[in-house]
């Protein structure tokens, strides 16, 4: 087994348990309350700058001319495709990018932030594995589901189409390429603790602001 199947096995109840979280099941199902979804995109929306900020300290710590090269894609698509996405969906569905963000999301937001400030370019590269994996592995199945509301199908479809897949192969492939044996445990702990931010993370929705 490579080091990055091997962390997928070891994280595999953490892992099991996003993805049929309610949240995921719900939009397979075409259950997901409008609400709940609108909640989810402005939560998620406030959380490109944060990602913007996570991808640029991997370009910082990078081993290699071709890590820095593909990451750069990756803040070019952030910032000029998925921050305009959002700034547009928000608009279209009448919420404000304003809204306070729940303690989930926060807690998400910030240990994210505090891995990527502290930690070496593995780690970050695994912490964004353990993201983008997850999406990519319930997306593409939640995509063959008839979903009727057309944004949340659209997001679920951009999270299933081959770019999108295409990172999170590449991410997988870079803990193989740039870790060791010695790693494992620590990434394993960091793979875990990202899902289970997410975990949280996907919760917060369904919490009505007060």
């Amino acid at each position: 087994m490579t080091l990055s199947d091997r962390i997928l096995d070891r994280c595999a109840p953490e892992l099991d348990a996003m993805l049929s979280h309610r949240f995921v099941c719900e939009i397979a199902a075409d259950t997901l309350h409008r609400n709940v979804f609108d909640r989810y995109l402005v939560y998620e929306g406030a959380f490109v700058d944060t990602a913007i900020a996570i991808f640029a300290f991997a370009v910082a710590r990078a081993p290699d001319a071709g890590a820095r090269r593909h990451l750069i894609g990756v803040l070019d698509a952030l910032a000029n495709r998925q921050a305009p996405y959002f700034e547009a969906r928000l608009a279209a569905r009448g919420l404000s990018s304003d809204m306070p963000l729940p303690p989930q999301a926060a807690a998400f937001r910030n240990g994210m932030l505090r891995l990527a400030e502290t930690g070496s370019f593995l780690d970050i590269v695994t912490a964004m594995f353990a993201a983008e994996w997850m999406y990519w592995t319930w997306c593409t199945r939640a995509a063959q589901s008839a979903i009727t509301d057309p944004d949340l199908r659209a997001w679920v479809v951009l999270h299933a189409e081959a770019e999108f897949a295409a990172q999170a192969r590449w991410l997988k492939d870079a803990v193989d390429r740039y870790g060791t044996e010695a790693d494992l445990d620590r990434l394993a702990a960091i793979f875990a603790r990202v899902t289970d931010l997410e975990i949280a993370f996907h919760h917060a929705p369904y919490e009505v602001p007060q």
